[in-house]
């Protein structure tokens, strides 16, 4: 009887144990599977998968660091996902989960894939696209046509213009925008419909200070400028009218601290031209703070004797500046001749500067002149028989982000402190972020040197690159990776003074050189 009953018991035991584990726990939802479809449009990521049998609804959840951290989680309850106003030119990583009615069944989370959003179309303004109340908004179009621009006070977000384009704004690919205040920071939104494609900031440029004088109102009256400089204060700017030509036909002794500048009109893109058929001198006797060319065009009728400044008086000057401007067809840009003048600071920035003939863009050429600070940053110097020339000491001297090409003449220096037993760069020569082609050719002389000085002058150089066509006549600057390849293969065009960087490969492509030709 016991044995019967130890039978039946167990029986009914492996009975009950095998139907618990028939029936066991709901299984989870299958993980969803790509359907082929993860790409992206501007800031809009577009991601699909294939249906999930007993799925309720779809998780998408999107990251940026391998979802250590989650920028959005979302639920649809299809099986494609749209995902707007992200982050522009953003590696994501998208990921997706199957939700049932019980969410215990949940599916485990399935990968989709790295994917990066598009560039934004918006333009970075540049500094020729900002006045001190107005800005250019220019686009790249692709994608959506855009449709608005609205522009915000970054301080606070509050809208302080929005304004719809219409068919020739889209064609133009550019909208000024006006009625901002000055040194102001704002941001710009560029819009398709309710789509942002576009957002930067900028701040608009400062007042002008002290006493303007305005002769943007004058046209067909070339003269204007050189009649006008004799007779205003010292510390005025003068502004002069974009497209409009200035002419310099007799020579112009500075006495007085000016800058003369492009007025501010967005709706004209070109500079204002000043003509030179003579040059400009100091003032025998004058102390002069700044004289600045700021976004003007200076070209002359002789590469072979004018001058911007050709001078032979006595003067102490503080700043020469030739700031996002263009220079070219000049025996020399400053030529300290004779006298006694002394130019605390020497300086080109954003600007360029080309057919320039043998005295170069500065020349000190003699001893009882001198230049102490020159600052060369932001700019291209191409065509030119010589950089810098002097016969008397200076305290510094900076190449940083420049393009130079078909410089010097063949056989010349970049930098030529002629008497180099005695002439010292006392806080030394400081050059980076610079390319380096080939020299001008001048009676088949395509030798390069580097730069001349006292042995004592230290040149601290990093970040620069040379093309491999440059041919090196000794002196060298230290530290110069010679690239692999020509400047005619470099650059897009630079017989013709386009230096966009056409190489792909070139490791410099986004940090050496005249920003303005970066790839």
């Amino acid at each position: 009887m016991k044995n019967i009953l130890f039978v039946v018991l167990a029986v009914c035991l492996f009975a009950a144990c095998k139907k618990t584990e028939e029936l066991g726990e709901a299984p989870r939802l299958f993980r969803p599977v790509i359907s082929g479809q993860l790409s992206a449009d501007s800031n809009t990521i577009v991601a699909a998968w294939l249906k999930v049998t007993g799925a309720k609804s779809y998780r998408l959840q999107l990251s940026r660091d391998t979802f250590r951290t989650i920028d959005l989680s979302i639920l649809t309850d299809t099986n494609v996902a749209v995902v707007k106003q992200l982050l522009f030119n953003q590696l994501y990583q998208v990921q997706v989960s199957a939700v049932a009615s019980d969410t215990t069944r949940n599916s485990g989370w399935s990968m989709l894939g790295p994917i990066r959003t598009l560039s934004s179309i918006l333009k970075m303004p540049a500094i020729d696209d900002i006045t001190f109340n107005s800005v250019r908004v220019r686009w790249i179009t692709k994608g959506a046509p855009v449709s608005s621009i609205k522009i915000l006070k970054t301080a606070d977000s509050s809208v302080v213009a929005q304004v719809s384009l219409n068919a020739v704004d889209i064609a133009n690919e550019f909208k000024v925008v006006s009625g901002l205040t000055a040194a102001t920071k704002y941001t710009i939104f560029l819009n398709s419909g309710t789509n942002i494609r576009g957002y930067v900031d900028f701040n608009t440029k400062a007042p002008f200070s002290g006493t303007v004088i305005d002769l943007t109102g004058i046209t067909g009256r070339p003269s204007v400028l050189a009649d006008t400089l004799p007779v205003i204060a010292s510390g005025s700017t003068v502004l002069l009218k974009r497209g409009e030509i200035y002419n310099i036909a007799a020579s112009y002794s500075f006495n007085k601290s000016l800058v003369i500048m492009s007025g501010p009109d967005l709706s004209v893109t070109g500079q204002a031209k000043i003509f030179f058929t003579n040059n400009f001198n100091f003032a025998a006797g004058a102390t002069i703070d700044s004289i600045e060319f700021n976004d003007v065009h200076m070209y002359s009728d002789s590469y072979g004797s004018r001058y911007i400044f050709n001078t032979t008086n006595s003067a102490n000057v503080g700043k020469i500046k030739f700031m996002n401007s263009r220079v070219e067809i000049f025996r020399g840009v400053l030529r300290l001749q004779s006298g006694t003048t002394t130019v605390n600071n020497f300086i080109i920035d954003n600007s360029i500067v080309d057919s320039i003939a043998g005295f170069g863009v500065l020349t000190v050429g003699v001893a009882s002149c001198k230049v102490d600070n020159i600052l060369f940053t932001r700019s291209t110097i191409y065509k030119a028989e010589k950089v810098i020339s002097s016969v008397q000491n200076s305290t510094s001297l900076l190449f940083e982000s420049c393009t130079f090409n078909e410089v010097p003449a063949g056989n010349g220096y970049y930098i030529d402190y002629s008497s180099a037993s005695a002439n010292t760069i006392s806080n030394g020569i400081t050059i980076s972020n610079c390319i380096f082609g080939v020299a001008k050719n001048i009676a088949a002389n395509v030798l390069v040197r580097g730069y001349r000085a006292n042995a004592a002058t230290v040149v601290s150089s990093s970040n620069n690159y040379r093309t491999s066509d440059f041919v090196s006549g000794g002196n060298d600057f230290p530290n110069v990776t010679t690239y692999t390849r020509p400047a005619a293969q470099l650059w897009e065009n630079p017989a013709a003074g386009n230096f966009k960087i056409a190489d792909a490969t070139y490791p410099g492509r986004s940090s050496n050189g005249d920003p303005r030709w970066r790839f």
